[in-house]
């Protein structure tokens, strides 16, 4: 549990990093670029709440499942921005409410103080393939001249990163609660691993807009 908690806190010092570096780049921080200035944000105040809760011995699982709902709707809005002018991006916001229905159906189901599986593991299979999506989109049109160069490819892999590597946690989290496996922090670190992955790459996704 010590290499778990060292973990957790690296990524928490890496989500305020990525905020911190979105703050510095506030002026190249437009268009496509906003939501994910805003997840930035909401991230690292769930983040702050969850640590004091959990200190204080309180269950925090009911702000995650809050969490799960914004950062779909914002990564959502994300890929609306940046595809808005290549066809009619619309079609990205169309899962929000099929989404928010299973996210019900979860909480009616698992309860609020239970992993949302049903909603992560749908979200991330949403957000994988729109990540694979967009990279086929921008490989086929050759949309950049510089694609390592561009934020959007930093932050479209960390994008595909995070949820893909996230995707069998989540599908078979409450199995891993009931067995007794919750408290094996090999199988818990995963997560803040990718997440301290996720924020290094959205960090360089705000520094690249600097070049813009």
């Amino acid at each position: 549990m010590e290499i778990y908690s060292l973990i957790s806190y690296t990524a928490i010092l890496l989500g305020a990093i990525t905020f911190i570096a979105g703050l510095l780049c506030i002026k190249s921080v437009k268009g496509y670029l906003v939501p994910i200035f805003i997840l930035a944000s909401v991230s690292l105040v769930t983040d702050v709440l969850c640590l004091i809760l959990s200190s204080n011995n309180i269950n925090i699982i009911f702000i995650y499942r809050g969490y799960t709902i914004v950062e779909f709707i914002v990564l959502s809005f994300f890929y609306n921005f940046f595809f808005r002018k290549y066809f009619r991006s619309n079609y990205f916001l169309l899962p929000i409410p099929l989404f928010l229905i299973i996210a019900f159906v979860d909480y009616k189901k698992n309860g609020i103080m239970n992993m949302d599986n049903f909603a992560t593991s749908t979200e991330s299979i949403i957000l994988s393939l729109y990540a694979l999506g967009s990279f086929l989109f921008v490989m086929r049109k050759l949309i950049f001249n510089n694609l390592l160069s561009e934020p959007f490819f930093w932050i479209n892999s960390g994008v595909l990163f995070y949820f893909s590597g996230n995707l069998l946690v989540y599908v078979f989290s409450n199995y891993l609660v009931s067995s007794g496996l919750y408290n094996d922090s090999h199988i818990w670190s995963i997560t803040p691993i990718l997440s301290i992955f996720f924020n290094i790459l959205l960090s360089i996704g705000f520094w690249k807009t600097r070049a813009i």
